[in-house]
């Protein structure tokens, strides 16, 4: 139990950290301010100020953030606040990529297996994408969620029984789930980097912005329901798996 609780932090951790420095690295590049580097969600726990940037570690431990000094981001092209927007997402697609890239060299020679790796890449996004329209599908005409819908507590479980089979399998596991983690993202849902994005391809089309406070409480609303549907996961997890 003890040694599936670590692997599945480090897991998750370097799923949050691919992620979020995705965006954190693109930003500046593109001569935006990153004021906080966050893992977790508020409240904080930990923190320290590093030339400029707060690095933090907070108690609710869902996700990451990378907080962008916003005057820094709103002057912006549209092309390079879409690109710091979409960074987190490629990123998670790479990191999938190298996992399976990895498994398949294993079982390929070196050229072959990073063909292989490409293209299982696609297959499991094809397989995650599928998934995914039979949940929607369910949520909306059913009002129900699939079984195979798992939060922190089934995945931490999961994560001991793929560890137990040995250690392709467990890179196969981390390039499942970073894959899982971009699609999600981009999804065009308030407060998930698909829903921001959303908001400027509005802004393209009207050629304004929406103002900061519409799209904050958009925003807002759409991140309270995402944590309610964790809750809901969340017990059912407990149900199932303790």
């Amino acid at each position: 139990m003890f040694l599936t609780i670590i692997v599945f932090i480090l897991i998750l951790g370097l799923l949050v950290f691919v992620h979020e420095f995705g965006h954190f690295i693109m930003a500046k590049r593109n001569g935006v301010k990153v004021e906080e580097f966050g893992f977790g969600f508020p409240p904080r726990i930990f923190s320290k100020k590093i030339k400029g940037t707060i690095y933090s570690i907070n108690l609710i431990p869902l996700g990451g953030f990378v907080k962008e000094n916003q005057k820094d981001f709103n002057k912006q092209s549209i092309v390079r606040r879409l690109k710091i927007l979409s960074a987190g997402v490629l990123m998670n697609i790479l990191l999938g990529i190298l996992c399976l890239t990895i498994v398949s060299v294993f079982a390929y020679p070196w050229y072959k297996g990073i063909f292989m790796g490409l293209i299982n890449t696609f297959y499991l996004i094809g397989l995650i994408l599928a998934a995914l329209a039979g949940l929607l599908r369910d949520l909306v005409l059913l009002g129900r969620l699939s079984g195979d819908v798992f939060g922190p507590i089934g995945i931490a479980s999961i994560t001991g029984q793929v560890v137990s089979q040995g250690f392709l399998q467990t890179i196969y596991f981390i390039a499942l789930l970073s894959i899982n983690l971009a699609i999600i993202n981009i999804l065009p849902f308030p407060a998930l980097d698909g829903g921001r994005l959303l908001f400027l391809g509005i802004e393209k089309i009207k050629g304004k912005p929406v103002s900061q406070k519409t799209e904050k409480i958009v925003h807002g609303i759409g991140f309270a329901l995402l944590i309610s549907l964790m809750i809901v996961i969340t017990w059912r997890d407990i149900a199932r798996f303790l």
